[in-house]
């Protein structure tokens, strides 16, 4: 009797889990998974950005584009008019970026030949590398948007990961060098376009971030298209300029004719923004 009151409670416990639609079966959802997933909520993950043309015969996917198809990306870009006379005050929010939700990559195009040593269908590719080492504080005036400040944004670009570990690997040892040169920097960094008067919940702001960029030793001065909102809290920012690999001292990938790659690439930046956690440089910034 006791063996079969068991097997009936048992039988009812599996009814209810179906019920409920958790299947036992399936692994836990990580932390990291979780990230994944709160991210895709503030905006448009580089993954997304893979190409099907090459750079050149396409629209490159502007600040705007991203924006719409991610959703309201948050207000992250209020990054930065160095008007002078920022004043500090309660109106002054001090942010750092989270790389656990932020991200920075690579978009670049790709041609193969038979028999390349990435083992690769021939034809063209289009190859996105992703890195979440992102540093940088933010200084947000909220009654007056466009006396917000950005201090230097530092992204680990020796970490980009794309879809292929040859490639990872070659990036790293022979093209851009960032086993030699980890760090791209963004620093002197100033937002043009971004509106005077208070932030209203929601709003969307477009705007350019113009900085300088400094990338496998070399320092160019870059212009990015940007759009940004808050949202829940936390500031969120799509950033994206194009670039010339030749022109930032980086050899453009072409082995032996089994595989070229355009001298073009996309920069794509996903900044998440919170409050609590930035640094005395954006406050003593901000205070200027």
């Amino acid at each position: 009797m006791e063996r079969q009151r068991a097997q009936f409670v048992g039988f009812v416990a599996l009814i209810a889990v179906a019920v409920s639609g958790v299947n036992l079966f399936s692994p836990a959802v990580s932390a990291s998974a979780a990230s994944v997933v709160a991210q895709s909520n503030l905006y448009k993950s580089c993954v997304n950005y893979k190409l099907t043309a090459p750079l050149d015969s396409q629209a490159t996917v502007s600040a705007t584009q991203a924006t719409t198809l991610a959703g309201p990306t948050q207000a992250a870009t209020m990054s930065a008019t160095t008007q002078a006379g920022a004043s500090s005050g309660d109106n002054i929010a001090f942010m750092s970026i989270v790389g656990a939700d932020s991200e920075a990559c690579y978009v670049a195009s790709e041609t193969f030949l038979q028999n390349n040593m990435m083992q690769l269908p021939a034809g063209f590719n289009g190859a996105v590398g992703v890195t979440k080492t992102i540093s940088g504080d933010i200084a947000l005036d909220r009654t007056n948007v466009a006396n917000s400040q950005i201090g230097d944004i530092t992204i680990n670009i020796s970490e980009f990961k794309s879809d292929n570990d040859r490639r990872d690997g070659f990036i790293r040892q022979r093209f851009l060098e960032s086993n030699k040169y980890p760090f791209a920097t963004l620093t002197n960094s100033t937002a043009i376009g971004l509106p005077s008067g208070a932030y209203q919940d929601g709003q969307l702001l477009k705007f350019q971030i113009k900085g300088t960029l400094t990338v496998h030793n070399t320092k160019r001065d870059t212009v990015f298209d940007a759009t940004g909102f808050i949202k829940d809290g936390s500031l969120v920012v799509t950033a994206i300029t194009t670039l010339k690999m030749s022109e930032m001292g980086v050899t453009v990938p072409d082995i032996g004719g089994l595989l070229k790659v355009d001298d073009s690439m996309d920069i794509v930046v996903n900044i998440v923004a919170r409050e609590g956690q930035a640094s005395a440089t954006a406050a003593a910034t901000a205070a200027k």
